[in-house]
């Protein structure tokens, strides 16, 4: 075998395993990735759609930027992300127009007092009281500890952005207590994100040369067709050889088959029944990845290019219903965090509409769907369409992985360890860990690298 571990996927969960294992490790590590470009949810396309631009692939900002986990598994490796300014509020679309949260908050001496003692509550919360709340709904819990009023459609404007999930009735409690508890403690602020210099690429760069500097080895537009199991053990991969002249209806390629001592599935559970034979595993187990893996979330939305600035704050546009589309919406303008990801005198606004799965993944859907966004935004910004120079339409199927509902968060999740098979793992926000999406996916590499460092000492 040439390798120590192969890892399927190059997102931030796979990287992070591998640039680990290789550092701290002393491992071999081959990351297989199907695009011809690493990063998975944080695809970074530099100067797109002209020179000057930078696009992400989907909207982003990151949790605690420089105090969260993508921070931390970098620093680890001994690389340095540099970070914009952190968010400086968040604007709630009121009255046909665009207010702060602290004027939102500012209505009452009684009301400020009140969300003060939620917060000094929920920041001290025991991870256990937490994870009794991971089957049931945010709604549960606000009915529990908030009256009807400012503050609980504050707490259910926050809660959407932090699970991408429109009604709190469908929000896992457990994870929005978890990111609200993480924020104070390590912000005193309910919600604090950040935006990396360089786009979401300065996120995965140094856990890629980490990997290389280690020798291992990223091989990019490499599909892995087959985990192959035999005897209890994963023995490695099939990946898609040449694939020749036919059209992908009509073909099928050759496969290389490529051995390691470990593999480790760095991508979303939904995508498992494509590469793993299920009957090779327990039977409990997979069918809870059959029954939980279509519980995922969607957006659709643009990355618009300005020819000239329509705002000048470090802030995150939240409002839980447009007037056309009738879904929660989000946006910042990310050139304000970064100046240079956009032109001199340009802005990058990125924005989108948080939708169920089947919206975003069936095309007439998904198209009435982003007609209804640019109504949309014409209402919301009415200065952006005479500013804008280029409109960049993007849909996520599976944004944020395994969807933050009641029992598929925190404990509910899938282990990090294929059962039966001692040398199968898994990383990425869809298993054991909490946290928002980029997060959550790092903390989950840096748990997985220790558990197969720990199995092989």
């Amino acid at each position: 075998m040439d390798w120590d571990v192969i890892v399927v996927g190059a997102g931030i969960a796979g990287l992070g395993v591998g640039a680990l294992l290789a550092k701290e490790g002393g491992k071999k590590v081959l990351v297989l990735e199907r695009y011809r470009q690493p990063g998975g949810r944080l695809m970074h396309f530099r100067d797109y759609p002209g020179p000057g631009w930078n696009v992400d692939v989907g909207l982003h900002l990151i949790e605690l930027g420089p105090f969260g986990e993508a921070h931390m598994i970098n620093e680890r490796v001994g690389k340095r992300v540099e970070w914009g300014p952190m968010s400086e509020t968040v604007q709630l679309y009121r009255d046909n127009r665009w207010i702060s949260i602290a004027e939102l908050a500012n209505i009452s001496d009684e009301y400020k007092a009140d969300f003060r003692n939620l917060t000094t509550r929920i920041a001290s919360m025991s991870n256990e009281e937490v994870a009794s709340w991971d089957g049931r709904s945010f709604e549960e819990w606000m009915d529990a500890n908030t009256a009807p009023g400012p503050i609980r459609e504050l707490l259910a404007t926050f809660a959407m952005i932090m699970t991408t999930i429109p009604l709190p009735v469908d929000m896992g409690a457990g994870e929005v207590l978890h990111i609200a508890r993480e924020n104070l403690l390590r912000r005193r602020q309910f919600l604090a994100a950040g935006y990396p210099i360089g786009g979401m690429g300065a996120l995965t760069r140094g856990l890629i040369e980490t990997i290389e500097e280690n020798g291992g080895e990223i091989r990019l537009g490499h599909p892995v067709e087959e985990v192959l199991l035999e005897g209890g053990r994963a023995r490695g991969v099939k990946v898609a050889g040449e694939q020749g002249p036919y059209p992908r209806d009509y073909r099928l390629g050759e496969t290389e088959i490529i051995e390691a001592g470990v593999v480790v599935c760095a991508l979303p559970i939904y995508q498992l029944p494509g590469i793993l034979d299920f009957s090779r595993l327990p039977s409990w187990w997979g069918n809870r990845i059959l029954d939980i893996k279509d519980e995922i979330t969607g957006l659709v939305g643009y990355m618009i290019g300005l020819d000239r600035p329509i705002t000048d704050k470090v802030c995150f546009y939240s409002l839980l219903e447009t007037p056309r589309a009738k879904r929660p919406f989000q946006a910042f303008p990310a050139s304000n965090y970064d100046p240079t990801i956009a032109p001199a005198g340009k802005q990058l606004f990125h924005t989108d509409i948080v939708c169920e799965y089947e919206e975003a993944s069936q095309p007439f859907k998904r198209r009435r769907l982003l007609e209804l966004l640019a109504e949309d935004l014409k209402i919301l910004f009415p200065e952006m369409e005479s500013a804008t120079a280029w409109r960049l339409p993007y849909y996520v199927a599976g944004c944020d992985g395994l969807a933050r509902k009641p029992g598929l968060v925190g404990r509910f999740k899938p282990e990090l360890r294929a059962p039966g098979i001692d040398n199968l793992y898994f990383a990425g926000d869809t298993y054991q860990g909490r946290g928002l999406a980029t997060n959550s996916a790092a903390r989950s590499a840096m748990d997985c690298a220790e558990r197969i460092m720990q199995a092989g000492s």
